[in-house]
């Protein structure tokens, strides 16, 4: 069996896992996390504390999500079904900062986007019903939850359906505009030591 290869992608310290599914008349097999990888990558997979599942349905968006201070580190991958993966990097200090990327994750291929701390994302399901599992390097904590606009118009984020399902939340999320002047001190303004 071949180990996941790593990506880098155009987003300052997020990573593409790209596995190697074994398929077959039964179905696949396929590695969702390989320790050695990871490590190879910079990403230490002993740091994740715990893990959990949503389920989704056609044309839900969920996000933009993330924390007020450099934790949380995710590893997403989608279990059931396709979404519209998109990461926003927010740390002031990045060369990549206010840039966004897309991807789609599926059942199929079986790609998990890396999410470093200072980043926020979210998902669109393009299936019936999803299910998105997320690995995190942190504990939750709901004092430090942010949210940032899905259809934010400096953003530009190309949702793929229309007439999104959105938490109440995520409909009253504020702009990046209205956010920027809190990320210098929610992630400072130099890359951490």
């Amino acid at each position: 069996m071949a180990e996941p290869s790593i990506s880098t992608t155009s987003l300052h310290g997020v990573l593409l896992v790209v596995p190697d599914p074994i398929l077959d008349e039964r179905g696949f097999f396929v590695r969702t996390m390989a320790a050695d990888v990871l490590l190879g990558a910079g990403v230490d997979p002993c740091r994740f504390v715990h893990e959990n599942q949503s389920r989704s349905r056609r044309s839900t968006v969920r996000g933009l999500h993330g924390r007020s201070e450099l934790s949380e580190a995710k590893l997403v991958r989608c279990a059931r079904g396709q979404v519209f993966e998109v990461v926003v990097d927010l740390r002031p200090w990045s060369p990549t900062f206010g840039r966004w990327e897309s991807f789609v994750l599926d059942d199929t291929r079986h790609l998990q986007v890396f999410v470093p701390p200072g980043c926020v994302h979210g998902f669109q399901a393009l299936s019936d019903e999803i299910d998105i599992c997320y690995k995190h390097d942190d504990t939750y904590r709901s004092d430090l939850d942010i949210a940032v606009a899905w259809d934010d118009p400096e953003l530009a984020i190309p949702w793929p359906l229309p007439d999104p399902v959105l938490s109440a939340r995520d409909a009253g999320a504020p702009t990046l505009a209205e956010v920027r002047p809190l990320l210098g001190a929610w992630y400072g303004t130099k890359p951490p030591a």
